[in-house]
């Protein structure tokens, strides 16, 4: 009996060590579901969102996780959390450009105190806002061109990323007629409102000139002619129904109203 009684703390010690053995084996791991976030083709001025999940993989509370993000452009939410183990949480990231052009960035995912990092290469490439293919029809033509002389039903204009146009207008006798050029734009003033000049070339040289405005997939479109008599085209200082003919403001006639259709 006296030898079982060593032998049992013998064995109550060898037990102890496993136990403080498993403990240090805990490890911490963090995973982030997605390396690569690419936004495609995006339009100036929207808000482009994708989610990407961070987990705790591993057998420790994860108490200070932070999310950083480098480029023009992008944004994450939230920035700092706590993640238990198991646990999962939702990260947005966003992408607002302000202009044209490609861009890159990163989200760095991060737990402090466990020296844990992840990271996320983000991509977009940008076009104009106007870019893309819009068309009028019905009450959204505008009064001076769905009247005498041009009696039109029905406008479709795409605005091409290379800042070229081509414009196709029907009429109520179902004549087409086809418009191209190319087009350049001002940036927004704090109503949303841009100039807009539109060299033509076909089916005659000549220039026009106006302000449009794009909320989403909805577009104002106010652009006259230069160079005629009395006719002054409006302007982003004067806003929507600034066009003059005799000095006089035309109000909604020349406003076109159109949607975005690709």
């Amino acid at each position: 009996m006296k030898k079982i009684i060593p032998l049992l703390l013998i064995s109550a010690l060898v037990f102890a060590g496993v136990a403080c053995d498993s403990d240090s084996s805990a490890s911490a791991e963090l995973d982030v579901s997605v390396s690569n976030i690419d936004f495609g083709e995006t339009r100036t001025g929207e808000t482009y969102s994708e989610n990407i999940t961070v987990s705790n993989l591993g057998d420790v509370m994860l108490e200070d996780v932070q999310v950083a993000v480098d480029g023009a452009g992008f944004s994450a939410e939230p920035v700092q959390f706590e993640l238990g183990v198991g646990n999962s949480q939702e990260v947005v990231v966003n992408f607002m450009p302000e202009a044209e052009g490609d861009y890159s960035g990163t989200v760095t995912v991060s737990a402090v105190s466990e020296n844990l990092v992840s990271s996320v290469n983000l991509a977009a490439f940008t076009v104009d806002a106007i870019a893309g293919t819009w068309e009028s029809e019905g009450e959204d033509i505008a009064p001076g061109l769905a009247g005498p002389p041009f009696n039109n039903v029905r406008i479709e204009a795409i605005f091409n990323s290379d800042n070229t146009y081509n414009v196709e207008s029907e009429d109520t006798e179902g004549a087409i007629i086809l418009f191209s050029g190319t087009w350049q734009a001002t940036a927004p003033n704090d109503e949303g409102i841009r100039g807009i000049t539109l060299n033509q070339s076909e089916p005659a040289a000549l220039v026009s000139s106006g302000i449009f405005r794009i909320n989403g997939n909805r577009m104002e479109y106010e652009v006259i002619q230069e160079g005629l008599t009395g006719v002054e085209p409006p302007t982003v200082e004067g806003g929507f129904g600034s066009t003059l003919i005799g000095g006089n403001p035309t109000g909604e006639f020349w406003i076109q109203r159109y949607d975005r259709v690709d």
